[in-house]
């Protein structure tokens, strides 16, 4: 028979003992508060327009200027924003990333199209980001048969125009036709699994060194709380890089991502960032009392960098108020460094500023975790 007064009893030494703890209260309420409030902001961002450049230098035949009509064509879409440029200004803001495509219209588009009976358009996709690339390879094609439609109409007799035939001739400043949403993500994937699971290693590891007693022996000792620091991060490092290593290789030879960049410029950064978890992991270990605390640190630690660190959302499209919280976060860093890395084949060198800013975080982590290595639990 089942007792409902013992059966009481353990469920209010239960409630008493999580009231007790203001810190699982916090984490209870607070932190998916904050947490929920981020991710509906972030839901209801409008993505920024696609922008496409296009170079007309169609100078017609007769009364006919397909060039002209393509572009009042492509204007007049509402998925992306089209400006006009010199071949200069579409080159330079190609290259900087200001432009998702350009289209080149040669001066004599209208009377080859009319000569040969086939419509080639040129574009050059930036290709970051496949999805955008797939996208709009789709809109040209249906802005280029209205476009036709309007050649066939303004040219006597259809001008012989009726049998168009219609392809795209696509080329990839950075990554190419054969690029999906798997190779674009990958390097955000790659951050991500690395920084989770070293920071539950490490913060769930130091946390049994002073429950067992370890520290407190070592604060007997001539070692100063500094060389604790480096001592554990260096154990745990080894660890960090094995797992790193492993979360790489998988990811570019098991699930056969498509890159370009050095893998060895991808595992710096991976160290990097290992070193920032691993002492993030040590530092909120001071705060908790059990494993169980330790999880419930995750949400806080990894969840908001998952929001705010460029994985689901880029960091230009969020609220101007979230952009330097955006700046604090390690993930935010190293996903902008693995994507330039990976995708675009940058070097080390070209991503000083990302891969600055992550050093910089890592210092400032590493500072922390020396200064909390010799407290005692509260």
């Amino acid at each position: 028979m089942f007792s409902s007064s013992r059966i009481s009893i353990l469920a209010r030494r239960v409630i008493y003992q999580m009231l007790a703890d203001p810190r699982t209260l916090v984490l209870i309420v607070v932190v998916p508060i904050i947490l929920l409030t981020v991710a509906g902001i972030l839901i209801r961002v409008e993505p920024k327009d696609i922008q496409v450049g296009v170079v007309n230098q169609d100078e017609g035949m007769s009364a006919v200027n397909l060039g002209n009509q393509l572009v009042a064509v492509l204007k007049g879409v509402d998925a992306f924003k089209t400006v006009e440029m010199t071949p200069e200004e579409a080159a330079r803001n190609l290259d900087d990333g200001d432009v998702d495509a350009v289209i080149t219209l040669d001066s004599d588009l209208t009377a080859q199209v009319i000569q040969t009976q086939t419509f080639m358009l040129k574009v050059t996709y930036e290709g970051s980001n496949p999805t955008i690339s797939k996208r709009l390879e789709s809109l040209f094609e249906r802005a280029s048969a209205q476009a036709l439609t309007g050649l066939i109409a303004t040219t006597p007799q259809g001008g012989g125009t009726n049998q168009l035939e219609t392809t795209i001739q696509a080329d990839y400043l950075y990554g190419g036709p054969e690029y999906d949403t798997l190779d674009y993500t990958a390097p955000a994937l790659i951050a991500v699994f690395v920084f989770l699971f070293v920071f539950i290693l490490t913060s769930i590891s130091f946390l049994r060194e002073r429950q067992n007693g370890t520290l407190e022996r070592l604060q007997a000792t001539p070692i100063r709380p500094q060389e604790i620091i480096l001592g554990y991060m260096f154990g745990f490092l080894v660890f960090a890089l094995i797992q790193g290593a492993i979360t790489l290789l998988y990811t570019v030879f098991v699930l056969d991502i498509h890159y370009t960049g050095n893998l060895l410029n991808v595992f710096v950064v991976e160290i990097i960032l290992a070193i920032t978890s691993v002492n993030l992991g040590i530092f909120f270990s001071t705060f908790a009392r059990n494993e169980f605390q330790v999880l419930q640190f995750i949400p806080l630690v990894v969840v908001s960098q998952v929001f705010l660190g460029g994985v689901l959302w880029e960091v230009e499209e969020m609220p101007v108020w979230l952009q330097p919280i955006a700046q604090l976060m390690p993930l935010t860093h190293a996903n902008e460094a693995l994507r330039e890395i990976m995708i675009k084949g940058m070097s080390l060198t070209s991503e000083l500023g990302s891969i600055a800013a992550l050093l910089a975080i890592a210092a400032v982590v590493v500072m922390l975790s020396a200064r909390t290595a010799g407290r005692v639990q509260i």
